[in-house]
């Protein structure tokens, strides 16, 4: 249950250059660093990015990032309007982790490679 985006090229719409999904989460707060932890209830809702992948030929393009950006800036809209804690991700290993955290992400305290980035944050 998700809503998934995809990016194009205008000659050649038919080819996916890079994706993402979207979808409505909830997660436990011990997945949320200390500070937040206290401050919340058990269960907080939230965004999941889920795979923000991107073509092997325009990596290192600034694709990614782009597409990083239109994701904050959805999660940012649904949180100004129905509320929620901010976005979350499941990275697939540590070198994403790494890459997400280069935007403000912080890790799970008891899972680094699950990651949130706080609504207050977010573009």
């Amino acid at each position: 249950m998700s809503k998934t985006f995809v990016a194009t090229r205008e000659e050649a719409p038919e080819r996916i250059c890079a994706y993402y999904a979207l979808t409505l989460a909830e997660l436990e707060n011990h997945h949320l660093p200390d500070a937040w932890r206290k401050k919340l209830p058990q269960r907080i809702p939230g965004v999941r990015l889920g795979r923000l992948a991107v073509d092997r030929q325009y990596q290192g393009t600034g694709l990614g990032e782009l597409l990083l950006v239109d994701a904050l800036t959805r999660a940012q809209r649904i949180y100004t309007e129905g509320g929620g804690i901010g976005l979350f991700v499941d990275a697939i290993d540590e070198q994403v982790a790494t890459y997400y955290q280069r935007f403000g992400f912080v890790a799970s305290p008891d899972n680094p490679l699950l990651l949130f980035l706080s609504a207050r944050v977010m573009v």
